[in-house]
């Protein structure tokens, strides 16, 4: 008997094969292992803990946040308490992200790490002087003792460099992190993309551009315009007026969701942000419930079965559940509010299916130059893999063009009302555009939504840093100061003074 292997055994060697995982950043695999546990391991500490790992990782934030407050109610540990402050940083929720930093700190007093991650907070929220006067006195120590900075200390005190535009020194000190082995190449993409934002603000445009450059070549996906031209003419065959009146309707009646639709990079932060300025009316920035549930549809789609046959199971008491739970979910987010706006990226393929689950919703379209857009996408660091166009500017060209054939179509096949805003009248005239979008949403106007720069809302988008500002018209146009890297490029007309 004593020499067959028993359960602790077994949990240890479970243990270490996906701690191993982890740190092979073989993500998938780790969930999936971690999926195949019986019930008893799944609800061990150490285990609880990686599964929140892996689902920080893929952004899954509220569910992560739950498995590692359960696996804190076994063990306490500093690093279960930093990864629940850094879930609730990339949900935007930047005051629950601080009160468990000070309990980190509370639990490790002298960790610096709990000090670099509140930095993070601080810095990703807008808080450039509450981050400043944190980690000043550990950059100021390193720099008396002649030391190099810890890597955490390093990344946010580039990024705080730039903000206070402090731009050869950040570039100094970014070098310095790229001349590190060690560091991952997501981490070196970050870096270079921070590079070029602080070449781009010195007017060092030759160097932006190719500091970006560098930055899109790492991980970057081919993209072949052609071949997504024929995925949007199928879309647009497949969800036509006359194929759409048989899709499953849902019973929903919300008014509550509004999402806004387009192009990254074309005001769409900015427009949330001046909705949640409003009292009635909130942002949540980039949910991704919808597209989960287009998902699931494109997994049960069957093109020989006419609608609503094609869709399977997923019939109309299933669409109206799952347009149930979104609303439930939104009034869980923004509580007591008239209208919640969801903006998230790939909204513009999904205004069909939007329209069935919320027939009451309302759509905001956001356009931009199309050359604005691309050196925006270019210079900004997206996730290649999801939107590979944007690691060249001849590829957002042909994107932006059927953004704008997809948002068209919906609006000569949809009965939803969709608002054209366009970003440089936004910046241009708020006096005439902020209560018209206002409008629209069917509220009443509240003079707060000029201020909405001033509110400490954390906003989750590559704009973290510019949305928080009083408005500005300097990136209408900024295309440019890139002239000659775009020349060549074809670029569909636009003048968003001519629009309706």
């Amino acid at each position: 008997m004593s020499n067959l292997p028993n359960a602790n055994d077994n949990r240890s060697r479970v243990a270490r094969r996906i701690r191993w995982l982890i740190d092979a950043k073989r993500d998938k695999e780790a969930l999936r292992e971690l999926n195949d546990l019986p019930r008893k391991l799944r609800e061990d500490a150490e285990l609880l803990f990686y599964r929140a790992v892996v689902l920080e990782r893929f952004h899954v934030y509220n569910e992560a946040i739950e498995c590692a407050r359960a696996s804190l109610k076994g063990s306490e540990h500093v690093d279960k308490m930093l990864l629940i402050a850094g879930c609730y940083r990339g949900l935007g929720e930047t005051e629950k992200a601080i009160r468990w930093c000070d309990r980190a700190e509370r639990f490790a007093p002298d960790l610096p790490l709990v000090s670099f991650v509140r930095g993070r907070v601080l810095e990703e929220a807008g808080r450039f002087e509450e981050a400043t006067e944190l980690l000043g006195p550990f950059v100021e120590a390193h720099d008396r003792e002649g030391t190099p900075y810890p890597m955490g200390l390093a990344v946010e005190w580039s990024k705080l460099l730039v903000q206070h535009k402090k731009y050869p020194e950040a570039i100094k000190l970014i070098d310095q992190i790229l001349e590190d082995p060690s560091v991952p190449a997501h981490g070196r993409a970050h870096e270079l993309y921070l590079k070029a934002k602080a070449a781009d603000r010195m007017h060092d445009y030759d160097s932006a551009f190719a500091w970006a450059g560098q930055g899109n070549a790492i991980g970057q996906f081919e993209f072949d315009p052609g071949i997504y031209e024929e995925q949007v003419t199928a879309l647009i065959e497949n969800w036509s007026r006359e194929t759409m009146k048989d899709f499953p309707l849902s019973k929903c009646d919300a008014e509550l969701p509004v999402f806004v639709a387009g192009m990254p990079r074309s005001g769409t932060s900015l427009i949330d942000q001046i909705v949640d300025a409003h009292p009635k009316a909130a942002g949540v920035g980039e949910l991704a419930s919808v597209e989960k549930f287009a998902g699931q549809l494109s997994s049960q789609f069957d093109p020989d079965l006419p609608a609503p046959e094609c869709f399977g199971r997923f019939q109309e008491r299933q669409w109206t559940r799952v347009a149930n739970a979104y609303v439930r979910e939104l009034k869980r987010l923004a509580p007591g509010m008239d209208r919640v706006v969801n903006k998230a990226l790939g909204n513009n393929r999904l205004v069909g299916l939007i329209a069935r689950l919320f027939p009451k919703t309302r759509i905001i379209h956001a356009i931009r130059d199309p050359r604005d857009v691309a050196i925006s996408c270019y210079l900004g660091g997206f996730n290649n893999r999801m939107h590979p166009w944007t690691t060249r500017v001849e590829w957002v060209a042909a994107a932006w063009e059927q953004s704008q054939r997809m948002m068209q179509h919906w609006k000569d096949t949809l009965d939803v009302p969709i608002l054209d805003v366009h970003y440089e009248r936004l910046v241009g005239d708020p006096q005439h555009e902020f209560p018209r979008l206002i409008e629209f949403l069917g509220l009443e106007w509240d003079d707060r939504v000029f201020d909405f720069h001033k509110t400490r809302r954390t906003v989750r988008t590559l704009s973290y840093d510019q949305v928080n500002r009083p408005l500005y018209k300097s990136s209408s146009g900024r295309h440019a100061n890139y002239a000659k890297f775009i020349e060549g490029v074809e670029f569909p007309a636009y003048d968003p003074w001519a629009a309706d």
